[in-house]
């Protein structure tokens, strides 16, 4: 099936509601932490791209970020947002920006150095509960049927390259594969395959 544009009106609501998502590899795709390392770049956290151009530079939204989530046959990588309706098309023009540069231009090392040194942070806070530590165990058991001690993850995180972060971003990030959703005060606002570009 194809990705699906999908516009809903709901007038009760002050702002507008964006979701754009593409599908990724599988867990178990050895270039998961490239993956991993796109996201975070792209949007994870309050030095990612998303956040520092779109919210605190343009201010174009009340809350943006992205989320990756990979399966045992499957991922996808969404970026979410809130903004209001006069300032919809304009971030959505903003993040579409954002995905051609993580294609077309080089990521500069420290950007990259930066969102591996925030996600071996995130790795090292998630075993200080003892649920998530639990519940990342029994992940890497059913996907992997083996456990992966923290330097192995480590490794795996500072092996990343620019080149596969780039890769990753020219595989996940084309028009075609663009989901999008869009809720709020729309009335007239209409969307073509065209517009999302990027």
């Amino acid at each position: 099936a194809s990705p699906s544009i999908l516009l809903k009106n709901k007038r009760s609501l002050n702002q507008v509601h964006v979701c754009l998502g593409v599908p990724c590899h599988a867990v178990t795709h050895p270039l998961r932490f490239a993956s991993y390392t796109l996201n975070t770049i792209l949007g994870g956290g309050m030095s990612s791209r998303l956040f520092q151009n779109i919210r605190e530079r343009q201010g174009l939204a009340y809350a943006i970020f992205s989320e990756l989530n990979l399966f045992r046959d499957s991922g996808c990588l969404t970026v979410s947002a809130g903004t209001s309706r006069e300032s919809v098309r304009q971030l959505l023009a903003s993040v579409l920006a954002e995905f051609r540069a993580l294609k077309e231009d080089a990521l500069p090392e420290e950007e990259l150095r930066r969102a591996k040194d925030h996600m071996k942070g995130s790795l090292m806070l998630g075993l200080e509960s003892t649920s998530s530590r639990m519940s990342n165990l029994a992940r890497q058991w059913l996907n992997f049927e083996r456990f992966f001690t923290l330097d192995e993850l480590a490794e795996s995180i500072e092996a990343v390259t620019a080149e596969q972060v780039r890769e990753m971003a020219h595989e996940y990030l084309q028009p075609d594969k663009i989901a999008l959703t869009m809720l709020g005060r729309l009335d007239d606002i209409q969307l073509q395959r065209e517009d999302l570009a990027c």
